[in-house]
């Protein structure tokens, strides 16, 4: 997930040293070396964790940690890959849809024998995200932050139209009435009511909402078929249709984000707290809402980055010591600033560093997430679903042109998921 905003000025050198002179793998020859991989998407969150390595060497002078980068096409499959062959980092990053197969394959250590050794109070967390990083009673992680879909909205284009700011008391359907409302103009100059994700997480809040899933619990059946999932899905593609949103096809080359700074979109449901700091870069009078509940109540997906120790790591027990040192209230403080997700930890969540920053203050960007947590769904667990979720994406594809309605596509897209969680299964 997205943790904290890139960091300017000698950055470039800091990623140049990382890549010279830290190894391809993990498996350092010295067992009280730390060796933590992070994708080098995040610039920002290489900073700060160096920053970390620093501090900690510093008051751990008998622990060397080093920060390894790895290019993040392929990430996930090269630290697999590292512990597989025996010789993988301490310490790697990873999360969201790629959990349940890191737990499945057993690539990361269970941290309850260190919780319990420690005493490590993991009530201090949201209990949401140690519930999240938590598989078949075994705790395989620790973040420090956490993230949930919202709503954005255009306060201007509210008030131009009359219109009540959106709230945690609305409904679906007083989304779809608004988003009416709002929608105006043709062609380039047309002002959608709103702008919707097509990826997995919108289109999955809107399935949740309306009381279906996406599996079964035994992890063998899709259930996209089911008439919950297949109403969610029409609904969204019936507001293409209408106008209200653009089509998927507008949206190329373009985010919901750029519709919304461009002044061409009252609102979007598409992203988390991350998708805040693009819009700061614009001049729309901007504001954060829940997601609308569905008819069986609110949901959104919980985007959960974790850092986990490997299975057959060569340091485990200094390694635990830079991964609680890593999720620290000290350690989190000094993100806190460029933090794109919520504090793991309450404490700091609604402290004063945090609470009063520009970005909640003047945009209400933390009371949304907080009333969303609760009904915040991690991905489902069941294992190599980033392989399914490609192909539901790729199947809903028809729905979103209008070549297939939604009760046409999903028994199809069913069908094949179905066939590869057999074809993994032997």
């Amino acid at each position: 997930m997205r943790k904290s905003k890139p960091l300017a000025g000698a950055l470039a050198m800091v990623l140049g040293m990382l890549f010279a002179c830290t190894p391809a793998g993990g498996g350092d020859e010295n067992p009280s070396d730390v060796v933590v991989a992070l994708p080098a998407d995040n610039p920002g969150d290489i900073a700060l964790r160096s920053r970390l390595a620093k501090q900690f060497m510093k008051d751990n002078p008998d622990i060397d940690v080093k920060v390894q980068v790895i290019p993040s096409n392929g990430y996930n499959e090269k630290i697999f890959t590292t512990v597989a062959a025996g010789n993988p980092p301490d310490i790697f990053n990873s999360g969201d849809i790629i959990i349940p197969t890191i737990v499945s394959k057993n690539y990361a250590l269970d941290l309850t024998k260190f919780i319990q050794e420690d005493d490590y109070d993991v009530s201090a967390f949201y209990p949401e995200v140690i519930e999240g990083l938590t598989f078949e009673n075994k705790i395989v992680g620790l973040t420090d932050n956490w993230d949930t879909q919202v709503m954005y909205y255009n306060r201007d284009l509210f008030d131009k139209a009359g219109l009540d700011y959106p709230d945690g008391s609305w409904t679906w359907d007083d989304f779809k009435s608004a988003a009416r409302t709002l929608t105006s103009g043709e062609g380039p100059k047309k002002i959608f009511g709103a702008v919707h994700g097509y990826w997995f997480a919108p289109v999955f809040d809107q399935i949740w909402a309306n009381g279906g899933e996406i599996f079964s619990k035994d992890q063998t059946e899709c259930l996209l078929d089911r008439p919950e999932a297949v109403e969610a899905v029409q609904s969204i593609a019936d507001l293409a249709k209408e106008g209200v949103i653009p089509t998927e096809q507008q949206l190329e080359g373009q985010g919901p984000n750029q519709f919304l700074l461009a002044g061409r979109a009252a609102m979007a449901i598409d992203a988390g707290r991350w998708a805040a700091f693009e819009l700061l870069d614009g001049n729309v009078d901007w504001a954060a809402a829940p997601i609308p509940k569905g008819t069986e109540g609110r949901a959104n997906f919980f985007h959960l980055s974790m850092y986990a120790i490997t299975r057959n790591s060569d340091s485990p027990d200094n390694a635990w010591q830079f991964l609680k040192y890593m999720v620290s209230p000290e350690a989190i403080k000094l993100a806190v600033e460029d933090m794109q997700g919520i504090p793991s930890r309450p404490s700091l969540a609604t402290g004063p560093a945090f609470k009063n920053n520009d970005l909640v203050k003047q945009h209400d960007a933390l009371e949304p997430f907080l009333e969303s947590l609760p009904t915040a769904h991690k991905a489902p667990y069941v294992p190599n679903f980033e392989e399914y979720n490609n192909t539901i994406d790729g199947g809903l594809d028809p729905v979103w042109t209008r070549e297939e309605t939604a009760a046409e596509a999903l028994p199809k897209i069913c069908e094949r998921v179905e066939e590869q969680i057999a074809e993994n299964a032997k």
